[in-house]
């Protein structure tokens, strides 16, 4: 029963120290919205400019704010490391304390990775969206690579 208590009042330690370092960096940036490749295709030809230009400048803002998310991220992980070395060095170590900052990394590293993928993600539906662009013959294609 006690065993099953310490347990159970770890877990909660645990996952309240997690929800403090995602209240100290806030919510991860919403990644914006792309036309879908058949958007692109079915858009008329200066609404697909406009969509496309859109994007890019929506990607761009997203990623200024993905930086300050993840420098947050990066900063939060470094404090943590220097109390667990500093705790790591008492003299008498305090083992919830560690494994609490131990789980805070966790999930700091977890969140930096979940953030990557997202933006990999955008950029990738972008990058379908231009090419849908720029395979139409009706467009403006100065943006476009030269073949």
């Amino acid at each position: 029963m006690l065993k099953s208590f310490g347990a159970g009042v770890f877990v909660l330690l645990v996952s309240g120290s997690a929800a403090l370092a995602d209240s100290m960096c806030g919510d991860p940036p919403i990644p914006p919205s792309i036309p879908t490749v058949a958007e692109m295709r079915a858009k008329a030809p200066a609404d697909a400019e406009a969509a496309k230009h859109s994007a890019f400048e929506d990607i761009r803002r997203w990623q200024g704010e993905l930086k300050s998310y993840r420098d947050c991220l990066n900063a939060t992980v470094d404090t943590d490391r220097r109390k667990v070395f500093e705790s790591q060095r008492a003299d008498k170590p305090d083992k919830d304390k560690i494994a609490r900052l131990q789980a805070e990394i966790d999930y700091s590293n977890h969140a930096y990775d979940r953030s990557v993928d997202d933006e990999e993600r955008t950029v990738n539906m972008f990058n379908a969206a231009s090419v849908a662009y720029c395979q139409r013959t009706d467009v403006d294609r100065a943006s476009c690579p030269k073949r």
